[in-house]
């Protein structure tokens, strides 16, 4: 196995990681949001996860809030706060897989950001793997199952969040390799509670033992989604692992029927056949140039 191939490969190992803790999390909130409102959960993701972070901040002292990307830092958590209301609220209020088949909006506003952004070099497998991923996100929003055409209105919430993400994966790749990890999350954690408390007070609901317990869950986990995240952009192009998002239809998809009984209707499904095999030729094509 050469060094470059096996640096591919550990990559996207980071990212499934990422995914499937992503997906956890999407069933947490989905519980969640049976009786609490939105802004609180996201305003507990947030705070819980920067509970999680105090013990490694405290063991490096001060020397955690010394950054050089100070500007980046805080508006990373500005576009946070915002993606994950917008993300939240979907995964409220459509099915999960739905939401998260929408999400693969990610990968083609990522290989737009990348090349304008990053100057990366983006070959003609990516652009075309993600092209098709458009054209199987638009039989997700368009497809109704009758033969109709016609766009969901409230598809447009997770299609920003899947923007707004998009552009937080691309500042993490142009600072991960100047920044410590540790500072980068907890600043991202400081910026988001500050965002969210006084919001999530004008809804608040005191949350029983179970939902904090839950609530505490969350938190950790979207720490976890970030360091995984950080790993896989520090081994392998950012647009060379945008386009298996994909996979994370096979996570959300069993995820949702076995905790909440939901079934992908007809849309998705087309969505699915055909963004997967434009998944595996990708990782195909990917293999034979490492």
């Amino acid at each position: 196995m050469s060094p470059s191939f096996s640096v591919y490969y550990r990559g996207l190992f980071f990212l499934v990681m990422m995914m499937l803790v992503g997906c956890g999390n999407d069933i947490i909130v989905k519980f969640m949001g049976e009786r609490l409102d939105t802004l609180q959960v996201l305003f507990c993701r947030f705070f819980f996860g920067l509970v999680t972070l105090l013990p490694f901040a405290i063991r490096r002292g001060v020397a955690v809030f010394k950054t050089k990307q100070l500007k980046s830092n805080l508006i990373r958590g500005v576009l946070g706060a915002v993606s994950f209301f917008l993300y939240t609220h979907s995964v409220m209020h459509l099915l999960l897989v739905e939401v998260v088949t929408i999400l693969w909006t990610i990968p083609l506003f990522i290989i737009v950001l990348s090349r304008l952004l990053l100057g990366e070099r983006v070959t003609v497998v990516r652009w075309a793997a993600t092209l098709v991923g458009f054209f199987g996100l638009s039989a997700i929003t368009l497809y109704n199952g009758d033969t109709s055409l016609s766009l969901k209105l409230l598809y447009i919430i997770p299609i920003s969040s899947a923007f707004l993400f998009a552009l937080q994966d691309v500042m993490i790749k142009k600072i991960v390799g100047e920044e410590n990890r540790s500072t980068m999350l907890l600043y991202f954690a400081i910026v988001t509670s500050v965002l969210t408390i006084f919001p999530a007070m004008l809804v608040w609901i005191s949350p029983t033992p179970y939902e904090y317990i839950m609530l505490f869950l969350l938190g950790a986990g979207g720490n976890g989604i970030q360091y995984f995240l950080f790993k896989a952009l520090r081994e392998t192009e950012l647009s060379a692992l945008a386009p298996f998002r994909y996979l994370e239809f096979l996570f959300s998809a069993t995820f949702a029927f076995v905790f909440f009984s939901e079934i992908p209707g007809i849309n998705v499904l087309i969505g699915a056949i055909i963004l997967v095999p434009s998944t595996l030729y990708l990782a195909y094509t990917e293999r034979k140039k490492t």
